[in-house]
């Protein structure tokens, strides 16, 4: 999720998520608002990020998709939460009823859903192409220079 990674450092990095969530409006029609946010503390004790699409559906907010990653905290290196390489613990579709946990803990011990694991990982890169395709980074640096940052 590097594009994601851009995107909240360019809002002050992972910190400041933790305190405030990120919102982009659709860059062009037939796109849905794109959301940022920091929803706790994963099973392996690492900060959780939730990337979601929504739309509104009878006045209820519905994901398209969410998924949820364990992020490591740490500001550098290869592993750290800006190089994207993120783990999918969690992912929901709404409008298919659609909701799996790839990475649990049961009986005190984390377990782990490998298969649903690399299904994630790969749909999460594609996700993140898109992201950048469909122009909501561009959108968010305009954001940014619009609010004076």
């Amino acid at each position: 999720m590097k594009n994601v990674a851009k995107i909240i450092e360019l809002n002050g990095g992972l910190m400041a998520l933790q305190s405030k969530a990120i919102r982009i409006e659709p860059p062009s029609s037939g796109f849905m608002r794109l959301c940022i946010e920091h929803v706790g503390t994963g099973p392996r004790g690492m900060p959780l990020v939730s990337v979601a699409h929504y739309f509104e559906q009878n006045g209820d907010l519905m994901a398209d998709p969410d998924l949820v990653f364990e992020v490591n905290p740490d500001e550098e290196g290869p592993l750290s939460w800006k190089a994207g390489e993120w783990g999918p613990v969690s992912f929901t579709q709404h409008s298919t009823g659609t909701y799996q946990e790839a990475v649990v803990v049961q009986d005190g011990k984390v377990m782990v859903a490998l298969k649903l694991i690399a299904s994630l990982k790969s749909f999460a890169l594609t996700w993140d192409r898109n992201i950048k395709a469909q122009g909501f980074v561009a959108a968010f640096e305009r954001q940014i220079r619009a609010a004076g940052g």
